[in-house]
């Protein structure tokens, strides 16, 4: 993931491109960022409209990435016998170039 993908139907094409064992996790946790995204954008505008109130956009990424970092936390692995990333691991693999 060179830079961030800029609509939706980037993301599902890229959800679609995503080869190797570690596939089907990758695309979990794009949907799970993309509907964190979502959910965060649309308390920003009900804030804005309603309250007067903004976040900037670093403050955003911050909300995003907790709220990321938090519900992938509280996810259980899965007891597998061959080594595999995390969700979170995976999640900080995509972030890595944004950072």
């Amino acid at each position: 993931m060179a830079s961030p993908q800029t609509s939706l139907a980037a993301i599902v094409q890229l959800c679609q491109q995503i080869q190797g064992p570690q596939a089907p996790s990758a695309v979990a946790v794009l949907k799970l960022l993309n509907q964190v995204i979502n959910y965060f954008l649309w308390r920003e505008r009900n804030a804005r409209i309603f309250k007067s109130l903004s976040f900037t956009q670093e403050a955003f990424f911050r909300v995003v990435d907790r709220a990321m970092q938090d519900r992938l936390l509280s996810l259980s692995r899965p007891t597998v016998s061959a080594p595999s990333p995390t969700l979170l691991e995976l999640y900080f693999w995509f972030l890595s170039p944004y950072s």
